[in-house]
């Protein structure tokens, strides 16, 4: 298992693979994030089944299984405060399907830990570029990214719910955040 530690800042941050053990708190997380971030911007109907923390755990395990699927956490001691999951093998280019922080561990460099290393990660795995979506309205993340040098390429309907959006990020170069 590989840790990486937030360099210049609280050494108390680090990041490593998630085992088994940690899924039911990444659940948590998910359907935490989701309820207090998407709530106002998906509709109820859609939101429903991201709240669901059985089967997000479900849905976790299965994609932990892959070996296509990078899953992060962080710190690496102590309880788990957020996550970063990519699909590595997803064409053009990797896809960054999640990157969650609780709300208490905001805007402390949890996130930025986590979107870099797996951006090395990727790096070593031979990828050069990565992509994400972020659901049109979330500029808390928007602005996030764009800071961490984003770009954004597109806006698109997401493939999960009609009438939602998503603005297409992109990291053409993934050096740039290391």
């Amino acid at each position: 298992m590989t840790t990486a530690r937030r360099q210049g800042g609280d050494a108390g941050y680090a990041v490593r693979d998630a085992v088994p053990g940690d899924v039911d708190r990444v659940a948590d997380i998910k359907v935490s994030n989701w309820a207090d971030t998407y709530g106002p911007l998906v509709p109820r109907e859609v939101l429903g089944r991201f709240l669901d923390k059985e089967g997000s755990a479900a849905e976790i395990h299965e994609l932990m299984r892959s070996p296509d699927t990078l899953l992060l956490v962080g710190p690496s001691l102590g309880v788990v405060q957020g996550f970063a999951l990519t699909h590595m093998a997803r064409s053009p280019e990797p896809w960054l399907e999640s990157l969650h922080v609780m709300r208490v561990e905001r805007g402390h460099g949890l996130g930025t830990l986590l979107i870099r290393e797996t951006a090395k990660r990727l790096l070593a795995a031979g990828y050069r570029s990565m992509s994400l979506g972020v659901i049109l309205g979330n500029e808390r993340a928007s602005s996030f990214y764009e800071r961490l040098g984003g770009v954004p390429v597109r806006v698109e309907p997401v493939d999960f719910a009609d009438g939602v959006e998503h603005t297409v990020w992109r990291w053409s170069d993934l050096t740039r955040l290391g």
